[in-house]
C-alpha cells in the first residue's frame, strides 16, 4: 500500500496527527461512523482540514492506491 510521502516528513508529522484528531472530533457524531465507506468521509474531511487550515496538499490512501477498493 502506498501512502503520501508527505506523511514521512518529520516536520509535517505533528500537523498530520493534529488533523487526524481534528477530523475525529469533527466526525464524532457522524451518521456514517462505524459504517462501510466511512474511511472516505474521514479522508475527505482530513484532506479539507489539511488544505484549509494548514495549506497542505495531502493525497488520501484511495488517491494513492487507485486500484484498491476501500470500505
Amino acid at each position: 500500500m502506498l501512502h503520501d510521502p508527505i506523511e514521512d516528513n518529520p516536520k509535517i508529522k505533528s500537523i498530520i496527527d493534529a488533523a487526524d484528531r481534528e477530523t475525529n472530533t469533527e466526525l464524532k457524531n457522524s451518521q456514517f461512523r462505524d459504517q462501510m465507506g466511512f474511511c472516505h468521509v474521514f479522508w475527505s474531511t482530513k484532506k479539507g482540514i489539511l488544505k484549509e487550515k494548514y495549506g497542505i496538499e495531502w493525497k488520501t490512501p484511495a488517491e494513492m492506491n487507485p486500484f484498491v477498493i476501500f470500505d
